[in-house]
């Protein structure tokens, strides 16, 4: 379709929370052109702004924004956006989106002019790869910069499920490791392990779309040499690791540990899980042999750390 022939487009939007934010973005991906725009408003509790990205935390309100031609689908991608909300609104209410039509000219870049990097756990900050001459010189070296761009499927920080992990991963990863990511989507924990000094990363994800993803995204963070993304789940790695981190369903963790998960590490980082879940995962991973040794929440979600009986860690 040549950008000639398409001179407006028709924008959505709407408010939500992080969690919900990036499962509207899942959910409506495959209809609109161009990905699906996350634009973080960092309200602070005065209700201003943070003025600078050095400052900015993952926290406050996102806005959801994609584009979809008006052209001859455009009927049917409303349909088609609109019956996937509807559908996510059966599990958890969900707004309704805005619309406004936009110029050619405006649609693919308008957003990008208010995004600003995303900050998770200490010294974490996640950049969208167009805005990488905006950040400071000395970025890399006060900071842990993973290069993702928002709105993409697969995750991209914004879940509670994923800050849960990269903040578990700050202060568990040695230099040296040997890391297994399970369910490893987007690739972000995996790269974010291989910055923090592991010396071996495999992500494995079920999803082809995933793997394509991950792969791309290992690339385009310049760690290729230390980080593999296959196909596959757990079963399919090789060997053993000095630490797992699982960011899956608690009915998929809770079935890996049956199955032999825990003969892989040491050490594990399991999240995915819902408060009213985690006690069912930890008793789990207890007849698994495990230990927990720590419970970190945000929101609804619980990320459990946890050690082979005997380990010191």
């Amino acid at each position: 379709m040549a950008m000639a022939d398409n001179p407006r487009w028709l924008e959505l939007s709407l408010e939500a929370d992080a969690e919900l934010a990036e499962a509207i973005s899942e959910a409506i991906f495959p209809y609109v052109e161009g990905g699906v725009a996350l634009e973080q408003t960092h309200r602070r509790p005065d209700g201003k702004t943070a003025d600078r990205w050095e400052d900015e935390q993952a926290d406050g309100p996102i806005i959801v924004r994609a584009y979809l031609p008006d052209d001859e689908t455009l009927a049917e991608r409303k349909r088609k956006v609109e019956e996937a909300l509807f559908y996510l609104n059966m599990v958890r209410p969900t707004p309704q989106p805005a619309y406004r039509t936009v110029a050619q000219s405006d649609w693919a870049d308008a957003w990008k002019a208010s995004f600003k990097p995303l900050r998770i756990g200490r010294r974490i900050v996640i950049y969208p790869t167009w805005m990488h001459d905006a950040l400071p010189g000395d970025a890399a070296d006060r900071d842990i910069v993973i290069a993702l761009d928002p709105g993409m499927a697969f995750g991209t920080g914004l879940h509670p499920t994923t800050q849960l992990c990269a903040a578990a991963l700050e202060d568990y990863v040695q230099p040296g490791m040997r890391v297994l990511d399970v369910g490893s989507g987007s690739g972000i924990l995996s790269i974010l392990a291989a910055k923090l000094g592991a010396r071996e990363v495999l992500g494995v994800d079920t999803d082809s779309e995933a793997v394509r993803s991950g792969r791309e995204n290992v690339t385009a963070n310049g760690v290729a040499d230390r980080v593999a993304i296959e196909a596959g789940s757990h079963d399919a790695a090789r060997g053993n690791y000095d630490l797992v981190v699982a960011n899956i369903l608690a009915g998929v963790i809770t079935r890996m540990l049956t199955e032999g998960l825990t003969s892989r590490a040491p050490l594990f980082i399991l999240s995915g899980i819902l408060d009213s879940q985690a006690g069912d995962v930890a008793c789990a991973a207890e007849a698994a042999g495990l230990s927990v040794i720590e419970r970190r929440t945000m929101d609804d979600w619980v990320c459990l750390v946890c050690a082979r009986h005997g380990e010191g860690i």
